[in-house]
């Protein structure tokens, strides 16, 4: 089967991937939301003999970067990961009764609803450099959308793991110096 238009990933592990809400909707905005995401990430990770190294969760989209111990699961991993947050997102909004659900209405076959953008981005990480960059980029993401004045400030990011040492209660993560 073609990879349609995607490079063949199966010799790397560790990856920076970012997904985006539909529309670009702050779907994310609630902490029931982001906490959500995280509780899933544990979930995958296990299933899936997958590491988070670190993340963001912003209120349209999040920044991971993963470790895959086994070669070439990105994207199983990446479709089983959004199809469940996107019926348990779905979930919360409606028992909400949130608004935002009208601008969600969206058919294709069974599908009723869109969560997520089509797709996901990733980027192999292979050198220690650019991985670094991707963690800084992670981390800064909520100071420069104003979310914060520094990134161990964020709650909903690995930051503090990293910045100042402090174990995150919320998510396993292994640290990059492990893996790069």
């Amino acid at each position: 089967m073609g990879l349609r238009g995607r490079t063949d990933l199966s010799d790397y592990n560790l990856f920076f991937i970012t997904t985006t809400c539909h529309n670009f909707l702050h779907l994310l905005n609630s902490d029931f939301a982001k906490q959500m995401m995280l509780d899933n990430l544990n979930f995958y990770n296990k299933k899936y003999e997958a590491s988070t190294v670190a993340y963001v969760i912003m209120n349209n989209h999040f920044h991971l970067i993963q470790f895959f111990n086994v070669p070439d699961s990105i994207s199983n991993y990446m479709r089983d990961f959004k199809k469940f947050t996107s019926v348990s997102l779905l979930k919360h909004l409606k028992s909400t009764n949130d608004p935002v659900v009208n601008k969600l209405k969206f058919k294709r076959g069974k599908q009723t609803h869109k969560i997520w953008m089509d797709r996901f981005d990733d980027l192999a990480l292979y050198k220690e450099k650019t991985t670094k960059t991707k963690l800084d980029y992670i981390h800064n993401n909520p100071v420069k959308k104003g979310y914060c004045s520094i990134p161990e400030d964020y709650s909903w990011s690995s930051a503090k793991y990293y910045e100042l040492n402090e174990q995150d209660d919320k998510i396993d993560l292994l640290h990059y110096n492990e893996v790069v």
